[in-house]
């Protein structure tokens, strides 16, 4: 389940104004889930401010890391709360689908922390992840990331960490999410 957000996030990044939020009413009640115990989850973003993601962003079709299919990848942003969607294609164009491979759904909070100088001179934004379904069952996993965003095209870290101490410090720029809306 962790490579699912990885693989969600991978190539997705945020820009240096990652961590500026837009109120949209006075209740700023963090609603981010709570990390396992001894876990610092960051800067929490609350549940009804916009951010920097807010919208839907999606990765091309491409070769999946590590394996011998191809997928494109859906994630969207509302509030604090967040939604992916994997479509898994045999062929490099992404029109036969995979039938052996489940099309996966995870949703869960997100918030972002702090801005990050990054080694290439780039300021990306922490990003920390809860799933809290995936495919309509219970999920209680934490991903620790970075993003960066340049001209509506998003940029996640090369692979997130289970914890904020492994969170990614370089961005992947080889399959990025672009902004649909």
């Amino acid at each position: 389940m962790c490579t699912l957000v990885s693989a969600l996030m991978a190539g997705c990044g945020g820009g240096g104004n990652g961590s500026n939020l837009e109120p949209v009413n006075e209740d700023t009640t963090p609603d981010t889930g709570t990390p396992e115990e001894g876990e610092d989850n960051g800067t929490v973003t609350p549940g009804d401010q916009v951010t920097v993601l807010e919208g839907t962003w999606k990765k091309q079709c491409g070769s999946v890391d590590g394996e011998s299919h191809y997928d494109i990848v859906t994630v969207s942003f509302t509030l604090g709360t967040f939604t992916t969607s994997i479509e898994n294609y045999i062929d490099s164009g992404c029109t036969i689908p995979l039938q052996e491979a489940p099309n996966p759904v995870s949703s869960g909070n997100f918030s972002l922390g702090e801005d990050v100088v990054l080694s290439e001179g780039l300021t990306a934004t922490e990003l920390d992840t809860h799933v809290t379904q995936f495919d309509g069952a219970y999920f209680e996993i934490y991903e620790y990331d970075i993003i960066y965003i340049n001209n509506n095209v998003l940029y996640a870290g090369i692979e997130s960490g289970s914890s904020p101490e492994q969170r990614a410090s370089s961005l992947n720029y080889n399959r990025p999410f672009y902004r649909l809306n």
